[in-house]
């Protein structure tokens, strides 16, 4: 693995911020949603293994010169959103055979079964990921209007209704005692990161931008928030405390910077970079001190 620095400066403030990056993968194909499992040691992402095909593939990064590998037998469906639950033993997915037979597969590998969510409508189904106890999921789907968050079991069933707002809601991400939800969302007439009370359902806008904030993920800890803005001109990572304070630019890279998503440890983020037109998986440190941005 090549080791490159890219370096953040903030001329304003009088000092620099240092972020280095670690280039995991090489092959260039376009990829999208990396996220880790087995406490670090596996990365799993989707994968454009044909032009006509997304597939979920794992890489084992305890060695080095290891290959991805299919994480699902079916090679005829685009899988792409992975979600595991904290035990690991679900994931859940989007799929996708054709134009208008999307579905939201809730997946059982122990068991090696699978529930499918029934919903009325045709809209897509997206951003799925489990409670922190692990037993529901939490997804977008617009069902009777615009995009919003509902919430199944495990076998796809109790189907309830979370969010019911103007604008599209997507990308929910929990706090790691459960007690709080941050989402993105379109009310604003661009996307905006919003912070939601569990019990009881208050939400609080967290960042002031006229473009678009996405793909928010909360820090193992609980303390912060990485995201993806297009606040600076261009598709980058960025950080911030779970109040929405202090909002740090994490990358600085001509191309895009896409699809963040957090190390276990808390002090790393995974993400997709394109460089040159290559689309490549970097890991990248959260420097110290950091280049500050406005909210």
């Amino acid at each position: 693995m090549s080791l490159s620095k890219s370096i953040l400066v903030a001329l304003s403030l009088g000092f620099y911020g240092y972020a280095a990056d670690e280039r995991i993968t090489n092959d260039g194909s376009n990829k999208r949603d990396p996220i880790f499992i087995a406490q670090g040691k596996t990365l799993v992402y989707c994968l454009d293994e044909k032009d006509d095909l997304i597939r979920a593939v794992s890489l084992d990064l305890s060695h080095p010169e290891s290959e991805p590998v299919p994480l699902f037998d079916d090679d005829r469906s685009h899988q792409t959103e992975l979600a595991f639950s904290p035990d690991e033993r679900f994931v859940s997915f989007s799929e996708c055979v054709g134009n208008l037979t999307g579905k939201l597969v809730i997946r059982d590998l122990g068991a090696k079964k699978d529930a499918i969510i029934d919903h009325s409508g045709r809209g897509a189904y997206r951003t799925p990921v489990f409670t922190v106890d692990g037993k529901r999921v939490i997804y977008a789907f617009a069902e009777k209007g615009p995009m919003q968050l509902w919430s199944v079991d495990l076998e796809g069933k109790d189907k309830k209704q979370i969010t019911e707002c103007e604008g599209l809601s997507h990308w929910p991400s929990f706090t790691p005692n459960g007690k709080q939800m941050v989402f993105a969302n379109s009310r604003e007439n661009n996307y905006e990161i919003y912070i939601r009370e569990i019990e009881g359902g208050e939400e609080r806008r967290l960042t002031e931008n006229r473009i678009m904030d996405i793909r928010p993920k909360i820090s193992p800890d609980g303390s912060k928030i990485c995201f993806v803005s297009t606040r600076d001109g261009n598709y980058e990572i960025y950080v911030m405390n779970i109040d929405g304070s202090n909002v740090v630019r994490i990358t600085d890279n001509k191309e895009r910077d896409d699809f963040p998503s957090w190390h276990p440890d808390g002090k790393r983020i995974v993400y997709v970079s394109e460089r040159d037109g290559q689309k490549d998986i970097f890991l990248v440190d959260i420097p110290n001190p950091i280049k500050v941005t406005a909210k």
